[in-house]
């Protein structure tokens, strides 16, 4: 089995890429999928209901109440990030094992922070999207309740791109056509297809339960 990790700053072009893999077959964790879907776990709004209590209504999580509250302190995201990360772990741990008995030969892993919080040494091969500042600038703040200020301490918190380019081993741009994104998605999954892949063992070693 290769494991892919895909990752990219804001705005860059990530969900694009992540859905042309998708739709050439190959199974995708999608981590701000998942974190959406426990947003809805009665155990995660309970949590959430007591530390952040502003930003819990009817039963529900207001996600935008949320994201003011931990975008003006970092203590209250680290926090935040605390009680998402071990479920989230947990949902990665059983997919995995879902696809290893599946015989999948190719899966990718989306991972919005994989450099700044993830471990790089959980995938075979990482794949940056990039684009030039301008167009991500752009998309970031056609976004529903984004701003100019939002995406500035963002960018802050995230690695700089021109270094996760250099730590890259493939780099997909998406600013010059959806053709040519999806020829390097249809290029990444042929090259790394017919490369040498890592034990089941070694893979679980670093998805342990």
């Amino acid at each position: 089995m290769i494991v892919i990790g895909l990752t990219g700053s804001v705005g860059m072009g990530k969900t694009q890429v992540s859905n042309y893999f998708k739709k050439m077959k190959v199974d995708v964790f999608d981590s701000d999928y998942q974190v959406k879907l426990l947003y809805e776990k009665k155990s995660i709004i309970k949590d959430i209901k007591q530390y952040f209590p502003t930003a819990y209504s009817n039963n529900t999580i207001d996600k935008k109440t949320l994201a003011d509250i931990v975008f003006k302190e970092e203590k209250k995201l680290k926090l935040l990030e605390s009680l998402i990360h071990e479920s989230l772990k947990k949902k990665q741990q059983a997919w995995i094992r879902k696809k290893i008995r599946e015989k999948s030969k190719l899966i990718v892993f989306d991972v919005p922070l994989l450099y700044e919080k993830d471990n790089i040494k959980k995938y075979d091969y990482i794949v940056v999207v990039s684009c030039n500042k301008e167009i991500q600038k752009i998309r970031v703040l056609k976004r529903k309740d984004w701003n100019i200020i939002r995406l500035n301490y963002t960018l802050k918190k995230q690695l700089d791109n021109d270094i996760k380019i250099n730590m890259a081993d493939i780099i997909i741009k998406t600013d010059r056509g959806k053709k040519y994104t999806l020829s390097k998605v249809l290029n990444t999954i042929k090259l790394l297809s017919n490369s040498k892949s890592r034990t089941i063992n070694k893979v679980l070693s670093y998805f342990p339960i």
